[in-house]
């Protein structure tokens, strides 16, 4: 048996240091248990070649000295990696020196080509996009990452020096700045990219990815546009060129750092470099003529993880070290294996929410995205069991809709899964339900069929041994016959009785009376 680990990675960005501790499971995946960031601002005043001035250099190791005390209360082995500001430094070496001293921590000083290759492992644990050809963007502070990848392979890489500090430092460093500022920014940047949009457009890429701190401001004020409130994670949102637009006049409109601040939906905290961050992003859109950008909150922290995982010798021979194209389904299995006591009851309710979902296709007709959905909520549907078995199902919904090892799922799809759970007993959805309300129309529809399916597979499973088979359909005018299949001489008058129970919610789902046989 493989042992279990716990495992940290830091990065020592230009602008920020991040940490995640996670736990890695005997199938090689793992969960985070915690995450630190911490403002450093490593590059403050920092020139290419020159130091790192000694404010900076002390809130680095103290906060590195944070960080290790956090990572041996987890008893987790340290990976740290530092990126654009620590291959620039001159006095590197001190720092290096200083942070094992002081802190106990060994730092790696990585290639902008490494930092690129390790972001995208990092999405790739976060996004199920290993069968899409992708364009990753990550801004840093110091430097900027571009990528094109499929299937693991990297087939474009370039570190260029451009960031969100080192333009400010740069070109946009006083208080209030002027269209002269901008303009001379923005021309520089152009020019550093320009020479490479041939190349990248000509590998054309399906899908446009960013996954930096300037994307995830980007999305946030996108958001605030939208009136959203709840605040909910970014991973897997997309936003279009047009809202991006809107964003990018907003930041450049306000002419202080004091009138940034305020914009609805803006970390304060970027305020002052933000305006550099924004000039590459709207650069790589006009040059690349992008259409949209889906955000990654999975980026080198993850991909450190990953590649440290994929180094151990007991993980070696493992799938997950040779395949990164199933996120989602692992995802859901990591949540049934935490959460379900009973897994085979759940895979049993989970075929037979398919084997009806397959053959009420001509009625329903929905698609393989929401097959998807029923699958994941027919595992998962009891998993509120884990805290109480009152009002489980309110409790199942909470645990999938809040839960981080959602990997790969869209905010929105996962809100389907968690509804659709949510609604596998007791009361069929009402429109009064607040949870219900978060949804539009469309997806409320697919949560009603969905739903209705759940409840007649859960009902067949009713004596919790699966001597229900299967169930077979038809569909005969106005009716909808269901007829429960066993391989023995079973009495199925449970079933049946439990199926009648749940008649009313396929009948107002599909318009269509339910027979059971």
């Amino acid at each position: 048996m493989v042992r279990e680990n716990t495992l940290a990675a830091i990065d020592l960005g230009t602008n920020s240091f991040h940490m995640i501790i996670v736990r890695v499971r005997e199938n090689g995946t793992f969960e985070a248990i915690a995450r630190e960031k911490e403002n450093v601002r490593l590059g403050s005043g920092l020139e290419e070649g020159g130091e790192i001035d000694p404010p900076a250099f002390r809130r680095a190791i103290e906060c590195l000295k944070r960080f290790k005390m956090l990572a041996d209360n987890s008893k987790a082995e340290i990976r740290a990696v530092a990126t654009s500001a620590m291959r620039e430094a001159s006095n590197r070496a001190e720092f290096q020196a200083a942070a094992l001293k002081e802190a106990g921590i060994k730092i790696d000083v990585i290639s902008g080509y490494e930092e690129a290759r390790l972001i995208y492992f990092g999405v790739l644990q976060g996004l199920p996009v290993f069968d899409k050809k992708v364009l990753l963007v990550d801004i840093g502070g110091g430097s900027t990452e571009v990528l094109v990848g499929y299937r693991g392979d990297i087939l474009f890489s370039k570190s260029f020096k451009l960031g969100a500090i080192r333009l400010t430092e740069k070109f946009l460093k006083s208080e209030t700045l002027d269209s002269s500022q901008i303009r001379k920014c923005k021309l520089y940047v152009e020019e550093i990219i320009l020479p490479f949009r041939k190349i990248i457009r000509d590998l054309k890429p399906e899908m446009i990815i960013g996954s930096s701190g300037t994307v995830q401001a980007t999305a946030g004020i996108i958001r605030a546009f939208e009136g959203e409130t709840e605040e909910r994670p970014l991973n897997h949102y997309t936003f279009q060129s047009s809202e991006f637009k809107r964003a990018r006049n907003m930041i450049l409109e306000a002419d202080t750092s004091k009138k940034r601040s305020k914009i609805p939906g803006f970390d304060s905290k970027r305020s002052d470099i933000i305006v550099g961050g924004m000039l590459i992003l709207d650069e790589l859109f006009q040059l690349l003529d992008l259409q949209d950008m889906t955000v990654s909150e999975f980026a080198l922290r993850e991909g450190i993880i990953y590649d440290t995982i994929r180094k151990w010798e007991h993980f070696q021979d493992l799938e997950h070290s040779k395949h990164l194209d199933d996120i989602r389904q692992k995802s859901i299995m990591n949540l049934l294996v935490s959460y379900t006591r009973d897994q085979e009851y759940a895979r049993h309710v989970a075929k037979l929410s398919l084997d009806i979902f397959d053959q009420l296709q001509s009625v329903h007709r929905l698609g393989k995205e929401e097959r998807e959905y029923l699958e994941a909520s027919s595992l998962l549907h009891e998993v509120g069991l884990f805290i109480s078995h009152s009002a489980y199902h309110k409790h199942s919904y909470y645990l999938i809709r809040n839960s981080e090892t959602m990997l790969g799922f869209t905010w929105g799809e996962i809100e389907i899964i968690a509804l659709t759970a949510r609604y596998h007993r007791k009361s069929s959805p009402k429109s009064k339900h607040r949870e219900f309300q978060r949804v539009g129309p469309r997806e409320q529809e697919t949560v009603e069929k969905l739903s209705a399916i759940l409840r007649i597979a859960s009902a067949c499973n009713r004596n919790r041994q699966g001597l229900i088979e299967t169930v077979k359909c038809q569909v005969r005018k106005n009716q909808a016959i269901f007829t429960l299949v066993t391989n023995q001489n079973y009495d199925k008058s449970l079933e049946l009785w439990a199926c009648e129970e749940q008649a009313d919610a396929f009948e107002s789902a599909y318009g269509m009376v339910p027979l059971f046989q």
